[in-house]
């Protein structure tokens, strides 16, 4: 027997000697639990993606996402995924890093850090230096200067109203010759106008013929006391009263006949605007025969601005010059400020007379009236640079790094190509004097993107019919990823607009599960 099998247990096997084989199987079996291991995590983790993604706080989850695009003709139309706006089919633009909305609240903007007296509406803008020259900003400094204080307005020309004159019979009668028997022509002072026959004034014409006899052949006093000269002095006050002149008087008198009709005369000189007399009309007392216009003096009604109210008052000198004669103007002097001011125009009426000898001046015309103010020093900027919205007057103060900020300001006299400025700006400061229109674009559109309100999250209880399924139940979010992005695009660019939602969601091709 050897000395191995006396080292053997009877009935046992020896042990099989270790191979190759076994040692690559056991490494095989090792990575494969490294594989599973790594494939349960890789699960867990997208599962867990998922959840919080598509499970029931994605509703909330994606109502706090940031909107990252706009439309730059709808400003209030935002999305945080690219687009169409559904008003006007636009491609929706990428929101420019200083518009976008803070991401602790959506809905609301930045504090965008405007000066306390910017004009509403209006935000700070920053641009870069390439969109400063796309856009042709060009800045001034506001300087202090002598400013020729030489007001110009608008002002029209009318009749004056104390130059105008009606002509009516002194006593009820009827016309039986009309001389003048249209309107717009020339008339003076005692040229006859019509004649009219009034028994009343017949009556007083004859009383005045029998005391002027009476007077010849009676020269002592009557016995009332009364004395024939007295008489007659009476008898031709008489007829003055009733309308007659001293021509026509004397002429009576020398006749010693009495008149059938008497002559309507002009009472001033000027031009007939209005007539009424015609053959065989019964004239009463309150009828208006003919009216007429004195315009040898003519008003000019000058509309001044209300911020240049306080340079003007009575007293003091303008020339004046029409639209059919800009190269000749006539002196004027300012009769009247009035009291108002238009709500509409923000304008008040200053009214000025001028000579019109010789009829040039027509009411009705336009013209352009200079008043001529003591000269003094003044903080001035260029006109362009100052933005008038009716209510307000503000400009765009360049404050560095690209960023201009609007600054309400009060403006004086404009001169040229100069403006005035009386409160808002210091000397030194710049301000935007070209490109401010262009500017202000920019920053009203960036207050109202800022000011968009943002969609509320949907109430609870029973989902009304105009909002349409709702995007988590209709729409399979892991198969229909883009739909289903479409869906929550309706309801954030829709909100609030009734049916629209619902409409928008139905329009999006199906399947959408």
């Amino acid at each position: 027997m050897t000395t191995d099998d006396t080292n053997t247990h009877d009935g046992e096997a020896p042990p099989p000697a270790p191979t190759k084989s076994d040692g690559r199987n056991r490494a095989h079996r090792t990575m494969a639990i490294v594989r599973w291991v790594l494939l349960a995590l890789v699960t867990m983790v997208a599962g867990y993606s998922v959840w919080t993604y598509w499970g029931p706080g994605a509703s909330e989850h994606s109502s706090h996402r940031e909107d990252r695009y706009y439309c730059p003709m709808h400003p209030q139309i935002r999305s945080p995924d690219p687009g169409e706006c559904p008003i006007c089919h636009m491609n929706l633009e990428p929101i420019p890093e200083d518009r976008q909305s803070d991401g602790a609240e959506p809905g609301r903007a930045r504090d965008m850090s405007a000066p306390s007296n910017a004009p509403p509406d209006v935000v700070p803008v920053t641009l870069t230096a390439e969109k400063q020259q796309s856009i042709g900003v060009t800045t001034t400094p506001v300087t202090r200067g002598s400013l020729e204080q030489r007001l110009r307005v608008p002002g029209s020309v009318e009749a004056p109203e104390s130059g105008l004159a009606q002509v009516r019979a002194r006593a009820p009668g009827f016309i039986e010759r009309v001389a003048v028997r249209e309107a717009g022509v020339r008339v003076t002072r005692g040229q006859p106008l019509a004649w009219i026959y009034s028994p009343e004034i017949y009556r007083a014409q004859e009383e005045f013929l029998a005391a002027s006899r009476w007077a010849t052949r009676a020269p002592s006093s009557g016995a009332t006391g009364t004395s024939p000269t007295e008489m007659v002095g009476a008898a031709r006050r008489a007829l003055e009263l009733l309308g007659l002149s001293d021509a026509d008087i004397d002429e009576i008198s020398r006749s010693g006949r009495s008149m059938r009709a008497i002559p309507v005369r002009a009472p001033i000189s000027g031009h007939v605007i209005r007539f009424n007399a015609v053959l065989g009309l019964h004239a009463n007392l309150d009828t208006t025969l003919y009216e007429i216009a004195d315009r040898s003096r003519v008003w000019v009604i000058a509309s001044v601005r209300e911020r240049d109210l306080p340079h003007i008052r009575a007293g003091m000198t303008a020339r004046f010059a029409s639209s059919s004669r800009p190269n000749d103007s006539v002196a004027a002097r300012v009769d009247l400020v009035e009291p108002e001011v238009s709500e509409t125009t923000r304008t008040a009426r200053v009214r000025l007379t001028i000579r019109n000898s010789k009829y040039e001046l027509r009411p009705g015309q336009y013209g352009d009236i200079t008043f001529e103010l003591p000269a003094s020093t003044a903080l001035l900027v260029p006109r362009d640079a100052v933005i008038h919205t009716g209510e307000h007057d503000y400009v765009f103060i360049d404050v560095g790094s690209g960023r201009f900020e609007p600054r309400t300001v009060r403006v004086g006299i404009q001169a040229g190509d100069r403006v005035q400025v009386l409160e808002g700006l210091a000397e030194g400061d710049r301000v935007v004097s070209r490109g401010s229109f262009m500017l202000d674009s920019e920053s009203r559109l960036q207050a109202s993107l800022a000011a968009a309100p943002s969609p509320s999250p949907a109430p609870s209880g029973p989902r009304p019919a105009e909002l349409g399924p709702a995007c988590e139940e209709a729409f399979d979010g892991q198969k229909y990823p883009d739909k289903f992005n479409q869906c929550r695009l309706c309801e954030r660019q829709h909100a609030g607009m009734g049916s629209m939602v619902a409409d928008c969601k139905n329009a999006i091709p199906r399947p959408w599960r």
